[in-house]
């Protein structure tokens, strides 16, 4: 028994026939187009990402502006509660002015 047969039996492509030759040929063909679709993808995805972060933070930035309009209203509001608070209690106006005659 010479050393070479203790191994594992290796394949040479001369051992090969044509038929495995072109299974091997269209799997690794397989692989890449896989490759290539799944780089493709995580593309998209990642601009897909992009451009919804990019909306979400003007989405953001328009609630936040919308919140501080509210807030300013709000406090406008609260003066003309006040003022007509104090109206009330200082009683009915003579003249509709604002000034006691």
């Amino acid at each position: 028994m010479e050393p070479r047969d203790r191994n594992l039996p290796t394949c040479q492509v001369r051992d090969m026939n044509p038929e495995l030759i072109a299974i091997l040929a269209v799997g690794v063909a397989l692989a890449g187009l896989m490759l290539r679709g799944q780089h493709g993808l995580d593309k998209r995805v990642d601009e897909l990402r992009s451009d919804l972060t990019s909306r979400i933070d003007g989405l953001d930035a328009r609630l936040r502006s919308v919140e501080t309009g509210l807030a300013e209203v709000k406090g406008q509001l609260t003066i003309v509660r006040d003022y007509i608070t104090g109206r009330n209690a200082r009683g009915p106006e003579t003249n509709g002015s604002g000034a006691d005659e």
